[in-house]
């Protein structure tokens, strides 16, 4: 009977110890430790801003109108309205009577554009009525102060439909 008691008390302390070790703190286990983690920080992981086909993902667009006062200072240009992004001119004129844009008058306004903002790469140029009405359109809302992102996509959507190789 001495054995039994024996055995007994041995299999309860090994059964109170085996519970014990289940319910110990697991603190240490949740420490971050990435101190050996390799971390590089270079343009080529970033987000800088850059969609990786030379596209920028940032809604910039300015009103230029410094740009349109020299393209309105040609004698067929009416009024003009000019938008930059990207290193990009957006040009709506209004034309006087009669006066249509041929290639000569697209290197004009050009030259005018790239006068006035030597950062720009590429001048559109279009005389469409309803393009010019919604450049002014963005324009007015860019001088009011409404946020660029608001609209950039309908922006781009204009652009895309006068202009589909832009």
């Amino acid at each position: 009977m001495k054995k039994i008691s024996i055995y007994v008390a041995a299999c309860m302390t090994m059964f109170s110890l085996t519970a014990c070790m289940n319910n110990r703190d697991n603190a240490s286990d949740n420490v971050k430790n990435d101190s050996a983690e390799n971390v590089v920080h270079d343009d080529q992981t970033a987000d800088n801003g850059m969609d990786h086909t030379d596209q920028t993902n940032q809604a910039n667009l300015d009103v230029s109108e410094k740009t349109a006062d020299l393209v309105e200072e040609l004698d067929e240009v009416n009024g003009a309205t000019v938008l930059v992004t990207d290193h990009k001119a957006y040009a709506a004129v209004d034309l006087k009577n009669g006066t249509k844009v041929n290639d000569e008058l697209k290197s004009k306004i050009e030259e005018k554009v790239k006068e006035a903002d030597t950062s720009v790469e590429k001048v559109y140029v279009s005389e469409d009525p309803d393009f010019s009405t919604q450049m002014k359109d963005y324009a007015d809302r860019i001088r009011g102060g409404e946020p660029v992102e608001g609209f950039f996509d309908e922006f781009g959507d204009a652009v895309r439909r006068v202009f589909p190789s832009a």
